[in-house]
Order: structure tokens, then sequence, then C-alpha cells
């Protein structure tokens, strides 16, 4: 992928915010196993008028889903059924009971077939622009691990209204807890407890002003760089014999969570 060879995180992340897409369509050009699948999509997808036949052609369905972050769900064929044909407002739906605002955002667009989704060029094009920022995102990990997440969470956290929302998403919970210097024992609470926790911490108002997410999204980027140097630097002989006396003269992180 094209990036930025040498940075830091925080001056790599500045960079590629200030102007992501331009990154990641160069990214894409340089790329022709992207270019050949952007150019199969482009081809076909006018000819995709049901949810059956988009859940019968996997090269398709692998840009759509990329397109919102879904591609884990690419064998999922009962789950995207119900995505792609269920109406997303009923509270009955499958979308409505998960609240993850990626699902959302997936049936709101492809869920309704009269006309075809994939008939509209403006909706092709979205598609194949999102695709390609998911794809420039999951490249930049590679060069710096914690950056996809960052990207991520700076382009999605200003839609998210309520702490559930946040936390059916595991990017940007993940984001959320390494800024706020969660234990890792945090997961351990209770859903309820978790939620109390993250709503005494986190004011999601706040994440509508665009400095205020990149100062947030820099705080985690420092905060995941220091744990993995952490890990990485600390000794397994100490881990073995030194848990069980670490253990008893220090407080459990979850003691201070909840108390």
């Amino acid at each position: 992928m094209s990036g930025i060879a040498g940075y830091a995180p925080i001056p790599m992340y500045e960079a590629y915010i200030k102007n992501e897409t331009k990154y990641a369509n160069a990214a894409a050009k340089a790329d022709p196993a992207t270019q050949s699948t952007l150019a199969y999509f482009q081809k076909n997808a006018a000819s995709i008028t049901t949810p059956q036949a988009l859940l019968k052609n996997y090269r398709v369905l692998q840009v759509v889903l990329g397109a919102f972050g879904l591609g884990g769900l690419i064998n999922e064929q009962g789950i995207l059924k119900q995505l792609l044909t269920q109406n997303p407002m009923a509270k009955t739906s499958l979308v409505q009971q998960m609240a993850n605002p990626a699902y959302l955002q997936f049936a709101n667009v492809m869920a309704n077939w009269n006309p075809p989704p994939l008939s509209n060029s403006k909706t092709v094009s979205q598609i194949v622009g999102n695709y390609v920022i998911n794809q420039f995102e999951a490249g930049s990990n590679q060069q710096m691990p914690g950056m996809q997440a960052a990207l991520y969470f700076t382009r999605n956290i200003g839609a998210v209204t309520t702490i559930p929302e946040l936390m059916s998403d595991s990017t940007l919970l993940g984001v959320a807890e390494t800024a706020l210097g969660l234990p890792m024992q945090f997961g351990l609470l209770s859903y309820s407890q978790q939620v109390g926790i993250l709503s005494q911490k986190l004011n999601l108002k706040n994440f509508q002003s665009t400095s205020y997410v990149n100062q947030f999204v820099q705080k985690y980027l420092v905060m995941n760089q220091e744990s993995s140097a952490s890990s990485a630097t600390t000794s397994p002989a100490v881990n073995l014999i030194g848990a069980s006396s670490m253990s008893s003269s220090t407080t459990d992180p979850l003691v201070n969570l909840i108390a």
C-alpha cells in the first residue's frame, strides 16, 4: 500500500486523516488485485437484482460487505439473508436486535430491493469508495499496529449516540477502552457494570468535535504503543514466577473500577 514509511503513529495518523481518500485511492491504484476486484464489481453490480443473486456472487458480495466493514460475515448466509430482506426499522428485525451501527448502515442501504440497490450508480460509487477506504485502513495496520482502529474510530464515532451502540462495535469499544486506560479485566465485569463505567467516563456528545476525536485517538495510539512495548519487554519468567506475589501485593483493577 502507499504509506508513510518510518513515521511515528501520531504524525502518520495526522497525515492520513487530513486526506485519507487521497491515500486510499493511491493505494488502490497501486494494487492490481484491488483494481481487478473493483472492475469486476462495477461490471456486474447492475445485474444483481435480488438478495439471492447477491448471496450467490461471492466477488460482488465481497466488495459490498467490505464497504461496510462486514467482511467477516461473507460465509454467514443465514444472517445476511435476514439483513438483506428484513425491514431494518422493524423492532423484530435482526439488525434492531443487534444494535450495531455497521449492521444498520448495511441494512439501510441493501435491504430495499425495489429498485435493486446496486442498480443505483451513486450507491455503487459509494460502495467502491468505502471499500477502498476500508482496504487502505487494513493495510495501514501493517505499517503501524493500531492505525486501522484509529482511522475507523475517527470516521465512525460521530454517529454513535449511546453507550450500548459503542459496545456493540468491538473496534470502537477497543479504542475507547485503551484510550481510557481501562484494564484488561474490564471485560470480566457484567454488561451493566461496563455500561455504567463507560457512561461515567465518556460523554458521547464530545465526539461531535473533530478536535476532541483527534485528541482521543492520539491518546489511544500512544497507549496502544506503550502497551505493545510493555508486552514485548516483559520477561516470560516474571510472568511465571512473579504472578502470585504480584497479585497479592497489588490492588485488583476491578476493585477500583466498580468501587
